[in-house]
């Protein structure tokens, strides 16, 4: 009976503190503060640096330096056609180097300013420029575009859809609000190709276009 009473009263000693550690600690006054700060600078990237290429299965490297800059752009080759072959179905690219076709824009200028990348090619001629090849037209997909991780999305600018010509064209832009950070097109990422169509009539000769790519630093 004894043994009863005092197991009892251990527990009721353990509720009684219990109880009043509780009741402490609801009336705990704050009885100081203080505040401090974190500090942190981010600031525009500059002429000396070259931008790291995201995708190394795009090549070749422009070599360009930021703060805004055009790293890295695909060159083309399209398949020999025999005559009568060539007018069939629209040639499609590979890459020259690499084994993606595409490019790369970065903006490391950390403003609301925008951009504009703009595509023109000439006329596809002979080395001595004494043939061109008539009617040819050669075309970019949209692509599908891609950024470094943790990007927000609301930045990712807007690709197009070129059929090239000497008239330079808008195939990626970017807003005021949007292209901040680096940007990846993937011309063909969405399962069109880069392509060239061309007509029957044209004589036998290798052909060449020189493709011109010009980013402008407003949209």
């Amino acid at each position: 009976m004894k043994k009863k009473l005092i197991g009892l009263s251990l527990s009721a000693g353990i509720l009684v503190s219990i109880t009043l550690m509780n009741n402490l600690q609801a009336n705990a006054a704050e009885v100081s503060k203080g505040s401090s700060k974190a500090n942190f600078e981010l600031q525009a990237g500059d002429s000396t640096t070259i931008p790291e290429v995201i995708d190394p299965e795009l090549l070749p490297p422009t070599g360009n330096k930021g703060p805004l800059s055009l790293d890295t752009v695909s060159s083309f080759n399209f398949q020999t056609k025999k005559l009568g072959a060539e007018s069939k179905a629209p040639l499609e690219a590979t890459p020259v180097l690499g084994t993606k076709l595409g490019l790369q824009v970065t903006d490391e200028r950390g403003e609301d300013l925008g951009w504009n990348l703009k595509v023109s090619a000439t006329p596809f001629k002979t080395e001595d420029d004494t043939l061109e090849l008539k009617g040819a037209v050669m075309t970019i997909p949209e692509g599908a575009l891609t950024t470094k991780e943790g990007v927000d999305p609301l930045l990712t600018p807007t690709a197009f859809k070129v059929a090239l010509s000497p008239t330079p064209t808008s195939i990626m832009k970017a807003s005021t609000t949007q292209g901040r950070s680096t940007w990846v097109n993937s011309f063909e990422a969405k399962g069109e190709k880069v392509t060239l169509a061309v007509p029957s009539g044209n004589k036998v000769a290798a052909y060449s276009s020189t493709i011109t790519w010009s980013l402008e630093d407003a949209p």
